[in-house]
């Protein structure tokens, strides 16, 4: 789910209150916060999230069927669901909920809690206005070392495979980079695994 991650002008971030994801959590709990405020917690910050266009619910619509056909036991498919990072580039917790997550188990697993770095093989982000958002996102998933996140790209109609996350570092992210474009085939590698293949096309809108 991309977000607007954008601060006016002459902010001093320094001086933005950030809380834990507990506060979060406790927050929705007494009430504070409802999905009717749609914010999503970013490094310690409240951030609103971004309004959906038609053809980004399609496209993430096509990714999950096509990654619940290839997807091997023991694996599932999660929609804009939230999964849980914590103290993360800036020592802050993170609860995104990204447009699609292949998470270890089944749904049962996570009654009392979200998936976490550990559970997840495999996060897509659609992005048609957020390339950008989505990008600068790649930085915590980097950090908490999730394995492979891919880039939907509707505006270059391409799809970017970043793989190889350097972890807890200075400036995290991913070593590789590939970008896969019509006519050519997606590797899906869960638990290090390939277990298929998707044509770029089948996932773009």
């Amino acid at each position: 789910m991309a977000t607007v991650t954008s601060f006016p002008p002459n902010t001093d971030v320094e001086r933005l209150y950030r809380i834990s994801v507990e506060l979060y959590h406790r927050m929705g709990d007494l009430g504070l916060l409802s999905r009717a405020d749609r914010v999503v917690l970013l490094d310690g910050l409240l951030v609103r999230k971004m309004t959906k266009k038609p053809r980004h619910v399609t496209a993430a619509q096509q990714a999950i069927e096509v990654l619940g056909s290839l997807i091997p036991t023991g694996w599932y498919v999660r929609k804009e669901d939230p999964v849980t990072l914590r103290r993360g580039p800036e020592g802050t917790d993170s609860e995104p909920e990204p447009d699609i997550a292949v998470v270890r188990g089944s749904f049962r697993d996570y009654a009392e809690r979200h998936p976490g770095p550990a559970d997840i093989a495999l996060i897509v982000e659609v992005a048609d206005s957020s390339v950008a958002e989505d990008r600068a996102g790649l930085r915590r998933l980097a950090w908490a070392e999730v394995p492979c996140v891919w880039i939907v790209n509707l505006v270059g109609q391409s799809v970017e495979v970043c793989t190889r996350p350097t972890g807890p570092a200075d400036d995290p992210g991913y070593e590789e980079r590939t970008v896969f474009s019509a006519g050519e085939l997606v590797p899906v590698t869960i638990g290090g695994q390939v277990c298929g293949h998707v044509a770029v096309e089948n996932l773009l809108a």
